[in-house]
């Protein structure tokens, strides 16, 4: 079963709660964040990952994730 690719990658990243690996983490922390939800897109976030002094895995995993976003998507 193919899963649908949401509209925007924040909501992709979101979705991603339930992954074991470090976009799992990325996404759970985006989840918790009462502030991310005024984030729309992947500079956004880095830059709140910037602003937060968060480690280099949580910047890795970004790179990751709109990596296979983009992928899903067709980009």
């Amino acid at each position: 079963m193919t899963k649908a690719v949401p509209g925007n990658f924040m909501d992709w990243v979101r979705d991603q709660h339930r992954r074991k690996d470090d976009v799992g983490d990325l996404a759970r922390k985006v989840r918790d964040d009462r502030r991310a939800f005024s984030i729309t897109s992947a500079a956004d976030l880095s830059r709140r990952l910037n602003e937060d002094q968060a480690d280099w895995q949580m910047h890795d995993a970004l790179e990751q994730a709109e990596a296979e976003w983009r992928r899903e998507a067709g980009l």
